[in-house]
């Protein structure tokens, strides 16, 4: 991955919407109930179970 052209805007703005995203996901994490659980489906078999969330 190459380093975005700092001449343009476009290329600026998709680097502040990555950072913003990595920051919405730590934030997430860091907010999430230690009890709390995710519902996962096996996408080949169907199967559902319920496990901790990170």
């Amino acid at each position: 991955m190459s380093d975005p052209n700092p001449t343009d805007p476009s290329a600026a703005d998709e680097l502040d919407d990555a950072v913003d995203a990595a920051e919405r996901h730590q934030q997430a994490e860091e907010d999430a109930d230690v009890d709390e659980h995710v519902v996962v489906r096996d996408p080949d078999t169907g199967h559902v179970s319920e496990e901790p969330a990170q």
